[in-house]
């Protein structure tokens, strides 16, 4: 076939020769196409400058720290595709608030490079993964996974994490970066980038990483001025903002969306402890009711809180606070009882949503629980405000860290102040809240001081007193036990 002309005809052309050109317009087609790709985009934009120096950080432990429309959601996805084309059947793994939020956020920024950029990226809608030529991965996952799905997910070994939404991440950061991530990236020396913005959530361990009181983290920052692709769009909308309203500036959400600035909105704060005000190195000496509050979880956490108080004091007193996740009623039971072994309860108060395990808890392991009262819980949460102002309740701080942590973060939803933050880790405070509610020190009287001789109103005392002594005489002479009332 190859010793034929390719010129002649049509009306001679042969089956075979017309097979074979079409072949060859195939071909050529074919390599139009190749060509075309070859020539594909650049995963960067080189202009955009701070962007591309985060990326190229070779830091392990990166943050970025940036305001919307900034970019860094577009920055952590190129670093994500560029590591996983650098390393064969790498797996990288994507972590937001929740798996729909994951998927809203990068699923099709990530989209869009592939096919901007011709990488050929397979794309599990089902498995949310994005799926490399080379064998390499990109997973998405929300961390509101169960237990069971986050131990699958952290027991592989990863070349890159990002979380995002870290600024609004109110669970236990630590043990998630270092007790769950840390080991997954160890192997392979991978990396880990937190993204978000700033938050009027206080003490976050987000907001401790980019205010540089967490060691060991690279932090970049930058705004949507320094994206070459929103700079100009970005000026109009914040100069509209400010000229429509001025007092705009002054606002948290303006700081923390626009100017990238950590504001903390004391007045959403719903329990504003004080370490001079609200802390103790250990229980007064005293006759103590101990009360135990708990908040009932499993991929949450179940919380136990032991509140002391008496009649005779102002005083009421979170002597203990402990928190853990997995733990099912018989763990739960046997953490109750070790905690009555430690302290002499008086009364157990427990989140009743489960009554079914409530009553399996008092039936099969004999323990006097009483369902919470929930009623007014807005209410209650104001009048705990007022014992922490007025410091009528005090921790013993070597014993409640997780509650301290909680009650720093734990602001309102909004100004209505009716709904605690859904974002906020409450099962601590709620806890605290059973066992306070239960308390009944705001029931004491201070003793009255009886004046001494000489003193304004020491006759009226010696008056009473001999009133008293003559009525307990005729009580005993008449045979009959009765009380006066004295008049208002």
């Amino acid at each position: 076939m190859w010793n034929r002309p390719f010129y002649y005809r049509a009306s001679n052309m042969s089956k075979a020769v017309d097979s074979y050109k079409r072949a060859i317009l195939e071909e050529l087609v074919r390599r139009n196409k190749a060509k075309k790709k070859v020539k594909r985009l650049s995963l960067r934009a080189p202009d955009f400058i701070l962007q591309n120096k985060a990326i190229d950080d070779p830091a392990r432990f990166k943050a970025y720290n940036c305001p919307r429309r900034s970019g860094k959601t577009e920055g952590a996805a190129i670093e994500l595709i560029e590591t996983a084309q650098k390393y064969k059947k790498g797996k990288c793994l994507y972590l937001a608030l929740t798996l729909g939020s994951a998927v809203e956020i990068i699923w099709d920024t990530l989209k869009d490079i592939d096919e901007r950029c011709s990488i050929g990226a397979k794309f599990n809608e089902t498995k949310h993964e994005m799926r490399f030529p080379n064998g390499s991965k990109i997973k998405l996952a929300g961390a509101d996974s169960s237990s069971k799905e986050m131990k699958k997910l952290l027991g592989q070994k990863y070349r890159m994490v990002a979380i995002d939404e870290a600024g609004s991440f109110t669970i236990n950061m630590v043990k998630l970066v270092y007790q769950m991530i840390r080991p997954a990236l160890s192997d392979l020396r991978g990396k880990l980038v937190l993204l978000g913005t700033c938050e009027n959530i206080p003490n976050t361990f987000f907001e401790l990483v980019t205010t540089g009181k967490e060691p060991g983290w690279s932090v970049h920052k930058w705004t949507a001025y320094d994206n070459p692709f929103m700079k100009e769009q970005w000026t109009e909308e914040v100069a509209d903002i400010l000229e429509k309203k001025p007092n705009a500036i002054e606002t948290s959400w303006y700081k923390t969306h626009y100017l990238n600035e950590w504001c903390t909105d004391d007045n959403l704060l719903i329990i504003p402890i004080n370490a001079e005000r609200n802390y103790i190195d250990k229980l007064p000496s005293g006759k103590w009711n101990f009360v135990l509050g708990v908040d009932l979880g499993h991929d949450d956490a179940t919380s136990f809180s032991v509140i002391a108080y008496s009649t005779a004091s102002p005083i009421c007193y979170v002597v203990d606070t402990t928190k853990d996740t997995q733990m099912d009623f018989t763990d739960t039971a046997n953490a109750i009882k070790a905690i009555q072994g430690k302290y002499p309860i008086t009364k157990i108060i427990i989140d009743g949503a489960n009554k079914q395990g409530v009553e399996e808890m008092r039936r099969r392991h004999h323990l006097p629980l009483y369902a919470a009262e929930k009623t007014a819980k807005a209410d209650y949460l104001r009048m705990l405000k007022d014992d922490a102002i007025l410091g009528t309740i005090q921790l013993v701080a070597n014993k409640c860290g997780p509650l301290v942590t909680e009650w720093s973060s734990l602001i309102w939803k909004d100004d209505l102040k009716k709904d605690e933050d859904p974002r906020c880790q409450n099962h601590l405070s709620d806890a605290t809240l059973y066992a306070w509610r239960e308390c009944r020190h705001y029931t004491f009287k201070p003793p009255t001081r009886k004046p001494k001789p000489g003193e304004p109103g020491y006759e009226d005392e010696m008056e009473k007193q001999q009133l008293a002594r003559l009525r307990k005489r005729r009580e005993q002479e008449e045979g009959y036990d009765y009380h006066y009332q004295e008049a208002a």
